[in-house]
């Protein structure tokens, strides 16, 4: 199998239970790509007296070296690797992975110092990160290979990146796209039948752009959040993507309520994936 680029994933003093490190290598596995274990020992200005305790640094490497002895433990010895950073930990994180497959972090966790950090900092990295960002349920485990990936299709400028990296990620599986597009307006025909050519446009480019791939077009109504979020409880999916935004000096500073709302209720993965900022 051809090897690609490294699978980043974000590790804490919860790792073991949060999925994260689980998912990323199940996704190796598939793919043959080393993992990176990323832990960062936050240096903002201290919030109490454990702050950095006696052999913080220390503690840092053993959590990351435990890691490593795991995914070992699971895969080809020495395949993969680890590193301990220091700094605001979403900030260091998006940095230091921006050349990475994608970052895989969990949806919760905690720090060595014991501070809740996951949560906040996954939805913090994700809007930072210029790599796909994956943010796994706690406990998370395999399930059917073949299970469908939601796609939430909407504005031209956030989906086509995020169909391209579901249809990578279910090529190599074998597995279909549920292509989700939601309209908003519950009575009104008009804009009901304006939904569903942009859907059928999307799904043509879809098709042309991806021909090995099966696509599935749905048209939801309701708030998106709730629609996708119902879309993928409905086929067991086995992911769930939605795009962000450009990335550029004028890229919002949050990411937008879909994306939030789909990171914090998601009953799957959940990806965010951010459109290349366009060349001037």
């Amino acid at each position: 199998m051809k090897r690609r680029s490294t699978i980043a994933v974000g590790v804490d003093g919860s790792w073991a239970g949060n999925g994260a490190v689980d998912w990323a290598l199940h996704e190796s596995e598939l793919t043959a790509a080393p993992i990176r274990a990323v832990h960062v020992i936050d240096d903002r200005p201290p919030l109490g007296a454990y702050f950095n305790f006696p052999g913080a640094d220390a503690a840092a490497r053993a959590l990351v070296g435990e890691v490593c002895a795991y995914l070992d433990h699971h895969d080809r010895p020495g395949l993969h690797t680890g590193l301990v950073l220091c700094g605001p930990p979403a900030h260091t994180l998006a940095g230091a992975t921006g050349g990475d497959r994608m970052l895989v972090v969990g949806r919760q966790g905690r720090s060595v110092l014991g501070r809740l950090l996951i949560g906040s900092t996954a939805e913090a990295a994700a809007h930072e990160s210029r790599t796909a960002v994956v943010v796994v349920p706690p406990r998370w485990r395999p399930g059917d290979p073949q299970a469908p990936v939601v796609v939430g299709v909407d504005r031209p400028d956030r989906w086509a990146a995020a169909v391209d990296f579901a249809a990578r990620f279910a090529a190599e599986r074998d597995a279909s796209i549920q292509l989700v597009h939601v309209c908003k307006t519950i009575t009104h025909d008009e804009a009901v039948e304006d939904a569903r050519r942009r859907l059928d446009e999307i799904l043509g480019r879809c098709r042309d752009e991806h021909p090995g791939t099966t696509f599935r077009p749905e048209l939801r109504r309701g708030h998106p959040v709730a629609a996708l979020t119902a879309a993928a409880i409905e086929v067991n999916a086995q992911l769930l993507v939605v795009g962000g935004h450009p990335h550029g000096r004028v890229a919002s500073t949050v990411l937008s309520g879909t994306a939030h709302g789909v990171l914090q209720h998601a009953p799957c993965p959940a990806a965010i994936v951010h459109q290349p900022e366009r060349p001037h």
